[in-house]
């Protein structure tokens, strides 16, 4: 896990804002507004970094059995009810499954529509997550193929960035990238346009994207 702190001071050292050398300022004199600016823009870097990362970790958390909901629809599948943090899915795996899946569809996509009208929703080898949202309004995957036994194996997902967690699961270039972005955010707050420009070409090195 990747601190809070930790990460403030990795943006202060992009931006030479060290604490060491406080005396010499390039954004502003208020040491502390820095580090508040720092973690308000944060949530907003990390979200740029998991849209452009190509399927690398940057906030990935893990989830099975008692730490997971599953409920049983009323059509004799399970549904994984997906937790407020959600951003997207890594993998997840049924005991039943031989593979796990990592991609989740749309009810209306082609892959959903073709495997269940051709019965493949009960191959193991091939798994589907189906988007959906419970009666209460909570968002889940469905989950095929899927019965009242089966049980969570294993569930990652991809997490939207919580201040007092940090960054869990999370690949040290990503969180590079993470630091870059903030770093670009913060140039921005303070109009210094070209230098933020810099830095989030930095960060999409990084991701080996292109900004979404």
């Amino acid at each position: 896990m990747i601190s809070i702190t930790e990460l403030i001071k990795k943006v202060r050292y992009l931006i030479n804002e060290t604490e060491d050398d406080s005396g010499v300022t390039l954004i502003t004199d208020d040491t502390r507004s820095i580090d508040d600016t720092i973690q308000e823009l944060m949530p907003q870097a990390v979200a740029i970094v998991q849209k452009n990362s190509n399927g690398r970790y940057v906030n990935a958390k893990s989830l099975a059995g008692k730490n997971a909901s599953l409920i049983l629809s009323s059509d004799g599948f399970k549904s994984l009810v997906l937790p407020s943090d959600f951003v997207g899915l890594v993998s997840v795996k049924l005991d039943s499954w031989k593979v796990a899946c990592t991609k989740v569809s749309s009810p209306s996509s082609q892959t959903v529509l073709y495997r269940l009208n051709n019965n493949l929703s009960s191959i193991s080898s091939m798994p589907v997550c189906v988007e959906d949202v419970t009666e209460n309004g909570t968002k889940a995957l469905n989950l095929f193929p899927s019965c009242n036994s089966d049980t969570l194996s294993h569930f990652v997902y991809e997490a939207s960035f919580n201040a007092t967690e940090g960054l869990d699961m999370c690949e040290e270039s990503m969180a590079d990238a993470v630091s870059y972005v903030c770093a670009a955010l913060l140039y921005n707050v303070f109009e210094r346009y070209e230098a933020a420009k810099s830095f989030m070409s930095f960060a999409m090195a990084l991701c080996g994207g292109n900004v979404h």
